[in-house]
């Protein structure tokens, strides 16, 4: 009990520290961890269904991409390695070149890595989210394990780079397209930010994490594979815009970080949507909804990282007049009944990254944009529940100033 006390104590005393605040202001947390003290309506459900997240995570884990390795492969065992998920092999020749099938699957290429990797990330988010926000001293040092086991132990800490993701065999070991893999590194700095409020991070892995992130930010805007990924041209550039701005925001980095807000304004929206909101690169695929949505998920994210640092990006215009309220208004129909949807979309669409309708809503001041949030059924998690958490202070304080 007294250690429970002093961890709370802890974390009242640190939250207005200089902390890095990537995607949640502190103007944010602070009332929302409050509230949940005071167990305001708004916030029983989310903190409900952050601590049963939090609960599963504590039996999971750690990950690390040492433990499972791919066959015939020679690079180093602490290399992250993940295969291309629509290339397939030739069934005439094995040892030829795999062939694109763009939309479908292959179940037999490997993915231990990449499912290390997002599990992960999920686990350190939410368990530094819950141990911030809940004041739960057993949460922080789960998340702490696991970032000292994936980012600090020399002898399982994954390598600084992507060089080696999405490979396509008999093709090449990777390539730039293998870099949207690394936007689960997103979640992991939300979360050791909040992990950091709590204080009960040590000092030692905390400084060991950062100069992991400083390293891999120096990897992704230097390395071909990086250059590669910026230049892509569609959604594969935004993620990478995505990362660059997250991980810059979270090392301080402020030049990468102002760079990666200014390449979004000149070269990814500018470039990348057609006047009436549409994405053609996204719609010529073979899941363009999806694609296209998964394109505006990526906008956003930066457009709210760009916000906590005071850069509105929210309002930006491309020369043909779209806006991201124009991407918003042109896909919102089709992602309330996909059905709707007359192009190329050869599974069911199914996205659980419509929070960027809530962050758009708050962002561009559209509660229209926080109600269809609302409304529409998306599965759990403790993103989720964060982001409510988020809307539900957005619309109390709303609430509070009209009255």
């Amino acid at each position: 009990m007294r250690t429970a006390l002093l961890f709370i104590s802890v974390v009242v005393c640190l939250g207005a520290a200089d902390i890095p605040r990537t995607f949640v202001s502190e103007e944010e947390s602070d009332p929302i961890h409050s509230a949940i003290i005071r167990k305001e309506a708004w916030t029983l459900d989310p903190a409900r269904r952050l601590r049963g997240e939090a609960e599963k995570r504590l039996k999971e884990g750690p990950w690390t991409v040492t433990s499972e390795r791919p066959e015939g492969v020679d690079i180093d065992e602490r290399d992250y390695y993940s295969e291309a998920p629509y290339w397939w092999p030739n069934s005439e020749d094995p040892s030829a070149p795999y062939i694109r099938r763009d939309g479908q699957t292959n179940p037999a290429r490997f993915t231990a890595n990449k499912i290390a990797l997002n599990a992960m990330a999920d686990a350190v988010f939410t368990l530094g989210s819950a141990a911030y926000f809940l004041n739960e001293p057993r949460y922080a040092r789960r998340a702490a394990r696991d970032i000292h086991v994936w980012f600090v132990d020399p002898n399982t800490r994954m390598n600084p780079n992507l060089d080696y993701s999405q490979a396509i065999r008999n093709t090449n070991l990777g390539r730039g397209a293998g870099i949207v893999d690394g936007r689960a590194f997103i979640r992991v700095v939300q979360g050791m930010e909040f992990l950091a409020q709590t204080g009960a991070w040590e000092a030692r892995d905390e400084t060991a994490a950062r100069k992991w992130f400083e390293q891999y930010l120096h990897w992704l805007t230097h390395s071909k594979n990086g250059e590669d990924e910026k230049r892509a041209g569609n959604n594969h550039a935004t993620w990478w815009t995505a990362q660059v701005a997250a991980i810059a925001s979270f090392v301080e980095n402020k030049t990468e970080e102002q760079a990666a807000f200014d390449y979004y304004r000149d070269h990814i929206f500018a470039r990348q949507i057609d006047a009436n909101g549409s994405a053609p690169r996204e719609e010529s695929r073979t899941k363009s909804l999806w694609y296209s949505a998964f394109n505006l998920e990526a906008c956003t994210t930066v457009c709210r990282i760009a916000q906590m640092h005071g850069v509105d990006l929210w309002n930006v215009k491309a020369k043909n007049g779209a806006s991201i309220s124009t991407v918003i208004d042109y896909l919102e129909p089709y992602l309330t009944d996909p059905k709707k949807w007359q192009k190329e979309q050869i599974i069911d669409y199914a996205n659980d990254g419509l929070y960027f309708l809530a962050f758009a809503g708050m962002g561009l001041k559209k509660p229209a944009y926080v109600a269809t949030f609302r409304k529409l059924e998306k599965p759990e998690g403790a993103w989720l529940a964060l982001v409510d958490l988020i809307v539900g202070r957005w619309e109390n304080s709303a609430h509070q100033t009209r009255h």
